[in-house]
This record gives C-alpha cells, sequence and structure tokens, in this order.
C-alpha cells in the first residue's frame, strides 16, 4: 500500500470511530433524560397516591371495649394534647346544608369492632401554633404509615398529624405520637418531609351560590369567629427543571344517608 492509501484508510476509520461515539453519547443522553422524566412523573404519581391512601385510613381505629363504645357521642377532648382546634363547618355541594361545631361522634361497623368517626379531617392549630397564622388541615392515623419513623424505635401505635406546606420546603407532615408525654411546643413535633417539589397547595370549595367550583390558595372562613370550611378537593402543583405537574386529591367525607335507587 502506498502512503496515500494508508492516509486515506486512517481518515476513514477515524470518521467511522468518531461517528460511533457520537451515537454512543447521544442515546446515553436521550436515556438520562428519559429517566429524570420518568422520576418526576413516578414521584409525583407516588406523592398522590401516599396522600390519598393516608386520607382515606384517617379517623378509622378499633374499638377495644365496650367501655369506648359507650363513649361515642361524647366529644373528643385534646387537652392534654395542647391542640388548639377551631370550629369546624363542612359544606356539602349540592345539599346547600352546612354543619357546624366542634363535636366529632362515630360511628360502629362490623359487629362494632371497626370505629370511623364522622369528621375524620379537620382545620386545628397544632401545640404551640400562632393564633395569627390559618389553621393546618388535622387528622388522626391508627395505621402510621412505613415513611414516618419515631426517633426512639419505639411502636407508634397511633399519631396525630397536620399537613404543613412551605413556599421554600415543600409539603411536609407535622405529627407526635399519643404516648409522647412533651407536646406543648411545635418544636416537640416530628416533622417528615412528603416533596420538596411541591409548589403550591389550593383548596378547592363549592360556591353553592353561584353554583361552581373555587380555588383558594387559604382555608376559607365561615360565619362565626375563628370557623373554617373544610374544602371538597386539595390541589397540589409540583415543579421540577421547568416541568410541571397537577394532582387533585378528594377530602373524605363519610356519607350519613343511603343511596336510594
Amino acid at each position: 500500500m502506498s502512503l496515500l492509501e494508508v492516509i486515506l484508510a486512517i481518515a476513514v476509520a477515524g470518521f467511522v470511530l468518531a461517528a460511533a461515539v457520537s451515537m454512543l453519547v447521544t442515546i446515553s443522553t436521550i436515556w438520562s433524560e428519559r429517566s429524570e422524566r420518568h422520576f418526576f412523573v413516578d414521584h409525583v404519581d407516588g406523592v398522590t397516591e401516599f396522600l390519598n391512601a393516608t386520607l382515606s385510613s384517617a379517623g378509622v381505629e378499633i374499638a377495644l371495649n365496650e367501655t369506648s363504645d359507650s363513649n361515642t357521642n361524647s366529644a373528643p377532648t385534646d387537652a392534654g394534647a395542647g391542640i388548639q382546634r377551631p370550629n369546624l363547618s363542612i359544606s356539602s355541594s349540592g345539599a346547600g346544608a352546612t354543619q357546624t361545631g366542634t363535636k366529632v361522634t362515630n360511628s360502629n361497623a362490623s359487629g362494632g369492632l371497626i370505629r370511623a368517626a364522622d369528621e375524620p379531617i379537620g382545620w386545628a392549630r397544632p401545640p404551640g401554633y400562632s393564633d395569627s397564622k390559618d389553621p393546618l388541615l388535622n387528622f388522626k392515623l391508627t395505621t402510621v404509615p412505613s415513611l414516618l419513623v419515631d426517633l426512639e424505635n419505639a411502636p407508634l401505635l397511633s399519631i396525630d398529624s397536620f399537613l404543613y406546606f412551605d413556599d421554600s420546603e415543600g409539603l411536609s407532615l407535622l405529627w407526635y405520637t399519643t404516648l409522647q408525654e412533651d407536646t406543648d411546643s411545635i418544636n416537640d413535633l416530628r416533622r417528615t418531609l412528603i416533596s420538596s417539589l411541591v409548589r403550591s397547595i389550593q383548596y378547592i370549595y363549592w360556591d353553592e351560590r353561584f353554583e361552581k367550583w373555587e380555588e383558594e390558595a387559604e382555608p376559607m372562613e365561615g360565619d362565626g369567629d375563628d370557623q373554617y370550611i373544610l374544602p371538597r378537593f386539595i390541589k397540589l402543583t409540583f415543579e421540577y427543571e421547568g416541568e410541571t405537574q397537577e394532582r387533585t386529591l378528594t377530602i373524605p367525607l363519610p356519607s350519613k344517608s343511603a343511596l336510594i335507587y
């Protein structure tokens, strides 16, 4: 082979190798971006599924004996926990009726073994929370999710939790156990981060006057002092590298009447 043929062969081989390397880098970049997009969507779906399951299991507990069943018509006392629970107003869409008050009654099912609260979710202020701030969505859990871990590795029999949102830190869960002794200050509560990608939270209400849905950034106040209306839905907005995803959560409200067909 002449010198010209050798140089030509080396040039062709270099061009082929450069094209192969460029194709490999392009495929790797596409796969990496695809994985990041799937990660964001999977994260949003996972947070939504976790919150839906948590809210659905709120207010359900096992009745241990007949004594606990005899007190189902009495209002719960949270004096020992230091919770500041405002008056609650639940607005039923389409029914034109509003239920007010802090009294919570329990209904028994399955032969008295399972007891579900009529109002499993409400507005309340955590211990030590400022009265000038809006209350948080409050619910009790007897089946504790595996995401919540106690610092002392003690068994979590039941917890009192609050859904907390911060613009800079995202969506968190403030909670404490019923076995916890010190609950006088908000610093005594545990804080578990649910998602740092939540950029906003909106409460969706049904306006009976104009018969349309309204989105509010803050809890809607009721007619009385320190009285708030429970929304029917919660809309969460997630954002990651310029991409936005929205998810809507339903606030479970047990029906007190059976459907008639």
